[in-house]
């Protein structure tokens, strides 16, 4: 009995500095404008590379369009996110007097002890989690729009957790873009040729994702899903 009331007493210590720790970074991601896309990719891609220069385009044309940039904060296609929505601040401060100056217009939602991992220098919001699924639901949580670039497990583990949400209907169907078809072919043929042919998903389900390869083909598909786009409204 002791032994239990003692593990029941350390869970309620956790569950109370997690919440804790989930308010202040949700009361931190409010201030950023509405509405907001959130961009997932790999970190281990080159800031420089063919990929890491087509999510900083694709930032820079969605905040251009009045849209925040929220991503994991960390290197790869987070920081080329994160650079991107800065790069749009610095071109607009030197030709536009109308610019509002030091606007926020991107955040990053890091991790603690994540593989040493450190917030990119271009996340002007940095907001720190301790747990997986808190991080992952304020990624969701707020955002109108997403989209994955080629990325290893975590990517992975985000996109489809965003893909089950919409499928379930815990989460309205919003767009939901993988840019690179060539990354991502064997992923379609696999649901085409496996999951939806052995019935373990719809054909209505193959509609909740976009391939793209473009930046232009993300950001039009983006802007015309999100004409009516409000703040996201989750079941959750």
């Amino acid at each position: 009995m002791f032994r239990r009331i003692k593990e029941y007493a350390r869970f309620l210590k956790s569950l109370f500095f997690t919440n804790v720790r989930l308010l202040w970074g949700m009361w931190k991601l409010t201030k950023l404008p509405h509405p907001a896309v959130t961009i997932f990719g790999g970190a281990r891609i080159q800031l420089d590379s063919e990929i890491g220069q087509k999510a900083k385009t694709l930032a820079f044309k969605l905040v251009d369009a009045g849209f925040s940039i929220i991503t994991g904060g960390g290197p790869g296609i987070m920081e080329a996110a994160n650079y991107g929505a800065i790069e749009y601040l610095r071109e607009c401060d030197l030709n536009s007097p109308l610019c509002q100056r030091g606007r926020l217009v991107s955040a990053g939602i890091g991790l603690i002890r994540l593989n040493k991992e450190k917030a990119n220098p271009y996340v002007q919001e940095n907001i720190i989690m301790e747990h997986f699924f808190s991080r992952k639901w304020l990624l969701v949580r707020y955002s109108v729009g997403f989209v994955i670039f080629p990325g290893g497990f975590g990517t992975m583990d985000e996109l489809f957790e965003i893909v089950t949400l919409v499928q379930t209907q815990r989460m309205k169907k919003f767009p939901i873009v993988l840019v690179d078809t060539d990354y991502w072919q064997p992923l379609v043929e696999w649901i085409n040729t496996r999951a939806l042919i052995q019935g373990l998903i719809s054909q209505e389900d193959l509609s909740i994702l976009k391939f793209v390869d473009t930046v232009d083909e993300a950001f039009d598909f983006i802007k015309k899903s999100c004409i009516d786009c409000t703040e996201s409204k989750m079941n959750m």
